[in-house]
């Protein structure tokens, strides 16, 4: 009788030191779930987004391989993103029609390796960086460089490395660019070079 209370009891013990033991044990699967300070809320593949103005209008839309946005800071990480920006102001209001029309074409076409979207609309991109007029009559063409900022409210864009500017009849290349896209102006701040064509009538 004492052996089989024996055997009950270290069974009954062994049982036990296998539950507290599976307890303390860290659970991987469990720790997979929970998601880390660092990483993003949500991941996105192949995302379209647009974003309007508060009346309505259409301001930009990205375009991007992936996405990763992070609700604790609102910023968007954009993989190789192409950003369409929209014109919201028509050139001094000519006519309703016509306004109408520039409301909701595109005016410029962004694209990068990656880009960093604050939750200010500030547009941080980086890596062969190129920003190209959609309307044939823009005096500014194409800017390129490997880093630019553009403010996707006021279309302000600023960069501190080698830029190279196309426009209508003039080619420059300089550092430290500032400019607006809305307004079709750049302007070069050190080591500028500028090529003019001159056409004859």
């Amino acid at each position: 009788m004492n052996i089989r209370w024996n055997i009950i009891l270290g069974v009954a013990a062994l049982c036990l030191l296998g539950w507290y033991y599976s307890l303390n044990q860290d659970n991987n699967d469990l720790q997979s779930l929970v998601k880390a300070p660092d990483s993003p809320d949500y991941i996105g593949q192949k995302m379209e987004t647009t974003v309007f103005s508060p009346d309505g209008k259409k301001q930009y839309l990205a375009v991007s391989d992936k996405v990763e946005h992070f609700n604790q800071d609102g910023k968007t990480n954009f993989t190789a993103p192409l950003v369409y920006l929209f014109d919201t102001v028509g050139d001094n209001q000519k006519q309703k029609n016509e306004t109408a029309k520039l409301l909701e074409s595109q005016s410029w076409k962004l694209s990068a390796q990656k880009a960093v979207l604050t939750k200010d609309e500030i547009l941080y991109l980086e890596g062969n960086v190129v920003a190209e007029s959609l309307e044939p009559t823009s005096r500014l063409q194409r800017v390129e460089t490997q880093s630019a900022v553009v403010n996707l409210k006021t279309q302000d864009i600023t960069s501190d490395t080698m830029v190279k500017i196309n426009g209508q009849n003039f080619n420059s290349t300089g550092l430290k660019m500032v400019g607006n896209l809305r307004q079709q102006v750049a302007t070069l701040k050190e080591q500028v070079k500028t090529y003019y064509e001159i056409s004859n009538p």
